[in-house]
C-alpha cells in the first residue's frame, strides 16, 4: 500500500509542478524523507498527507477520504510479511501492488501462474528449480503463493484474467500427480466469477512475444496508473510508464484474441486431463 501511496503523492507533486525543495521550502517536508516516501520506502503520516493535498489544491472531500484510507492501510503490515525469507528479492515489489489491484493479466509460457497455483504443484516447481531447498523452505513458498489467493475472494475480490501456454500443461517438473491435480483445479477454478482463463496454442505465442512471466496490473482509483511486472531467472522490472505498460498491454490483447476462448480452454483442459 505505501507504493500505491506513493506514486499517487508523487505524481500529485508533479502535476503541480513542484519539486521536492519546493515543499520543503513551503510546507518544511524534508526533501530526503519526501524522496524515501515518494519511492514507497517509508509510510506518509496523516499530517503529511493533508499539508500535501492542501499545498497540490487538492480538497476533493472524497479524494482526502480515500487518501487519508490508504494512509492508514499503509501504516497496518502487509499481509506477506509473514514470509520474511520467501518475499525477500524480487517478488515482493509485485506481491505490495497485487492485493490493491482491481484487475490483474497474467501471461505464463513455463508453469501456472501463481494465483492459480495449488500447493502441490507449487511444491514441485520449486523443488525442481532449487533443489537446495529444504521441505520446509519449500512448503514456505507453497503456502505464501497460496495465501494470495484470498485477493481473489468476496464480491469486491480482484479479477484475474491468465493466459497460459499449452505447454505449460504438459510440464509436470517430475510429479505427475501434482499436474494431474493442478488441471483439474484450473477446471474448477475456469467457473470462479472473477478468473477468466485462456490456453494459448504454443503457434500462437510464437507469433506474438511476450517473454516470460508478464503481470499487468490495473488499479480502481483513476489516478494510479497501470503497471507492468516482468520477471526473468536473476531479475525483474516493475514500471508504470505509459509506453512500456501501453506495449504490454496490446501485446496480451493480441494474444487474447487468438488464444482459446474460456470454453474452448475448459474442453482442452478436460482433453489433457
Amino acid at each position: 500500500m505505501k507504493l500505491i501511496l506513493s506514486g499517487l503523492f508523487r505524481r500529485l507533486r508533479e502535476q503541480a509542478d513542484l519539486e521536492r525543495a519546493d515543499v520543503k521550502a513551503a510546507v518544511g517536508i524534508d526533501a530526503y524523507r519526501m524522496c524515501r516516501v515518494e519511492k514507497g520506502i517509508l509510510p506518509f503520516t496523516r499530517d503529511e498527507v493533508l499539508t500535501l493535498l492542501d499545498l497540490y489544491g487538492e480538497n476533493d472531500r472524497e479524494r482526502v477520504a480515500e487518501c487519508l484510507e490508504l494512509v492508514e492501510r499503509s501504516h497496518k503490515r502487509e499481509w506477506f510479511k509473514a514470509w520474511p525469507a520467501e518475499v525477500a528479492g524480487f517478488v515482493q515489489p509485485l506481491l505490495a501492488l497485487e492485493g490493491a489491484a482491481e484487475i490483474v493479466r497474467a501471461y505464463q509460457n513455463y508453469y501456472v501462474p501463481g494465483l492459480l497455483q495449488i500447493p502441490q504443484y507449487t511444491c514441485a516447481v520449486v523443488r525442481a528449480e532449487h533443489p537446495e531447498l529444504s521441505t520446509q523452505k519449500v512448503q514456505a513458498r507453497a503456502a505464501l503463493r497460496h495465501a494470495r489467493k484470498k485477493h481473489l475472494e468476496g464480491p469486491d475480490g480482484m479479477k484475474l484474467w491468465a493466459i497460459v501456454e499449452e505447454s505449460v500443461l504438459r510440464r509436470d517438473f517430475g510429479d505427475p500427480a501434482a499436474l494431474h491435480a493442478q488441471i483439474d483445479y484450473l477446471i474448477e477454478a475456469a467457473e470462479h466469477p472473477h478468473i477468466t482463463l485462456q490456453i494459448a496454442p504454443m503457434q500462437m505465442t510464437q507469433q506474438v512475444s511476450l517473454g516470460n512471466n508478464v503481470t499487468l496490473l490495473h488499479f480502481a482509483l483513476d489516478d494510479l496508473p497501470s503497471a507492468v511486472y516482468t520477471e526473468q531467472l536473476l531479475s525483474h522490472d516493475l514500471s508504470t510508464k505509459k509506453n512500456q505498460v501501453e506495449r504490454y498491454q496490446t501485446q496480451l490483447d493480441r494474444l487474447a484474441a487468438c488464444a482459446l476462448n474460456p470454453e474452448e480452454t475448459v474442453r482442452e483442459l478436460k482433453r489433457y486431463l
